[in-house]
């Protein structure tokens, strides 16, 4: 009982000291041109509408992107080539959402994405 006692008489200042952020809605966004994320911020990458649909081009392929601070990542890639059913075999990939993003990062659309939808949260200490 005493060895109890006198670990909950150590744990508990420490436990005390401990605390977490917790995240407020704040806004939501839709993001159509280059934004960055706020101080005290965070954004939830929640959905792409694209400009274009995929393609179906013989041996081709469509990557789809957006920018975060200033690097292009695909988001959605469809290849097509000779061969497999009827001469075409043909698939698309697609990021899986959310991605979130951090305060001081920069998001923008790019190929073929006409824009992004964005939960925005406040950062509460």
């Amino acid at each position: 009982m005493r060895k109890l006692l006198l670990l909950l008489f150590i744990l508990i200042p420490i436990a005390t000291k401990l605390h977490s952020q917790t995240l407020q809605f704040s806004q939501v966004l839709v993001v159509s041109a280059t934004q960055t994320v706020p101080a005290n911020k965070v954004w939830k990458l929640e959905s792409i509408l694209y400009s274009a649909a995929p393609t179906n081009i013989m041996g081709g392929s469509q990557n789809d992107q957006l920018t975060i601070d200033g690097n292009a990542f695909t988001v959605r890639a469809t290849r097509s080539s000779n061969g497999g059913y009827n001469g075409i075999t043909y698939g698309v990939w697609e990021q899986k959402l959310p991605l979130w993003l951090p305060a001081g990062s920069t998001l923008a659309p790019g190929q073929n994405v006409h824009s992004i939808s964005v939960i925005e949260f406040t950062v509460v200490p």
